[in-house]
């Protein structure tokens, strides 16, 4: 087992380094805002805290009601659904989190025991803190499975899968949600996505006849977690549905098979099951199995969504604040001939998450840097720019002209990634100086952050 986890190690070295310097730079930072500058106190807070709010509810007080949050740091709002006062926020993210919610609890038990002291209250700076690195670990998770996504079952180079990751990490807001703003839901819905798509590959490369009854409940477990965590992202599963689509006949192939009891069944029961706790949480409250948490002052507008703002805005439009992610939009054109197994999933989810999104109320999603619902399906985007850097390898390796022409597209390409990635840290420092505002950026903002360099 040793000699296989070092063999692994020294087959992916470059892939490896990256890993550690980048956890290291994340676990660095968080201290370093939360601790040395301050600059944003509680660690835990807004959606953030909304989420938690469910760990000592139930694992220290019992009390579904948050009375005791009374005098924290950070209050919580409830919202009036069907004649109760309901936490909107879903309870996926705080099941995640829960491990090292407990260890903090823990540590905090032994150490009021043996001081004297009263810390166990589920919200000291240790639990803060936990929660915080908890983001960390996550983000390794789904970065390392996104890397052995790319190499073992979309067959992409180690060097192109290793830059994709690279370039997903710096040249975004998946940073920023990894560490300094992990406890929200963002990083834990990149995970699962990534862990959804990683098990659908492996499940279907395998000759069916190995898949017992048992590997098939595994989706509705994932399916079931990512509905938890934030209920629109249960579009996910599309990618599930498509998988192999090419044309209408492998449509009702597809069809067929996914509405076969073997698959059917157990897949819908595990994600009932799944998603009990959600459930039990709503009927406990107001009495009924569903209700839509967020009440009537927060609708979606279905005939007028903002999507334009939503990708292109100064505001918090995705590609302005993240352009690197306009070169997989590019790749997911040119991938159209040749529409691999997962192409058509990812691009029907893609389109149906992008009208989504934007068609809520607040298409901004409030305090954030950047479009922070994208950090959710930033695999999408990384399949497709690894994608573009693949075929850009290839088309130099395959050039008539011994890719001169081709050298140089590749050139511009990683020049344009590169240029992408440093204006990006330089905004996320920015968003942290509090020099660009959590909301309402304009281009005075961008002036600001010029002139600040």
């Amino acid at each position: 087992m040793f000699n296989k986890v070092k063999e692994n190690i020294k087959e992916n070295i470059a892939f490896c380094v990256f890993l550690c310097v980048t956890a290291m730079l994340m676990l660095v930072s968080i201290i370093w805002v939360y601790h040395t500058k301050v600059l944003n106190a509680p660690k835990v807070y807004s959606d953030g805290f909304g989420y938690f709010a469910y760990l000592p509810a139930t694992l220290i007080y019992q009390d579904f009601s948050f009375s005791f949050v009374e005098g924290w740091e950070h209050p919580l709002k409830l919202i009036a659904v069907e004649g109760a006062m309901v936490n909107k926020y879903p309870v996926g993210v705080a099941i995640m989190e829960s491990p090292f919610f407990l260890a903090a609890h823990i540590i905090s038990l032994i150490r009021d025991a043996l001081t004297g002291s009263v810390t166990a209250t589920g919200y000291t700076n240790l639990y803060q803190y936990a929660i915080l690195f908890c983001g960390v670990v996550y983000w390794i998770v789904g970065t390392t499975l996104l890397y052995r996504l790319l190499n073992k079952y979309l067959h992409f180079s180690k060097r192109v899968s290793c830059i994709v990751c690279i370039l997903i990490t710096y040249g975004t807001n998946l940073f920023h949600y990894a560490s300094y703003d992990a406890c929200f839901s963002h990083i834990y819905s990149y995970t699962l996505f990534i862990t959804f798509l990683y098990y659908l590959c492996w499940y279907e490369q395998r000759e069916e006849r190995k898949n017992t009854i048992w590997h098939t409940c595994v989706f509705g477990i994932i399916a079931g977690l990512i509905f938890m965590c934030r209920n629109t992202n249960i579009l996910f599963v599309l990618t599930y549905v498509f998988y192999g689509v090419r044309n209408w006949k492998s449509l009702k192939d597809r069809v067929k098979t996914i509405l076969h009891w073997k698959r059917a069944v157990p897949i819908v029961v595990t994600g009932f099951i799944t998603i009990m706790p959600q459930l039990l949480y709503w009927h406990t409250v107001t009495g009924k199995w569903f209700v839509y948490s967020y009440g009537s002052d927060e609708p979606f507008y279905w005939l007028a969504p903002e999507i334009v703002n939503f990708l292109f805005s100064v505001r918090k439009g995705l590609f302005f604040w993240s352009p690197i992610l306009l070169i997989p939009i590019i790749g997911m054109i040119l991938a159209y001939k040749k529409k691999d197994k997962l192409y058509t999933g990812l691009v029907v989810f893609f389109v149906l998450i992008v009208y989504v999104s934007s068609a809520w109320w607040s298409w901004y999603y409030g305090g954030s840097l950047g479009q922070r619902v994208a950090v959710d399906f930033m695999c999408v985007f990384a399949i497709f720019l690894a994608y573009i850097l693949e075929w850009l390898k290839d088309k130099r390796k395959h050039s008539k002209l011994r890719g001169i022409q081709s050298y140089l597209l590749e050139v511009v390409v990683y020049l344009y990634c590169g240029i992408c990635v440093v204006w990006n840290v330089i905004c996320t420092l920015a968003y942290w100086y509090r020099i660009i505002p959590s909301d309402k950026a304009t281009w005075q903002d961008i002036q600001a952050v010029l002139q600040w360099l």
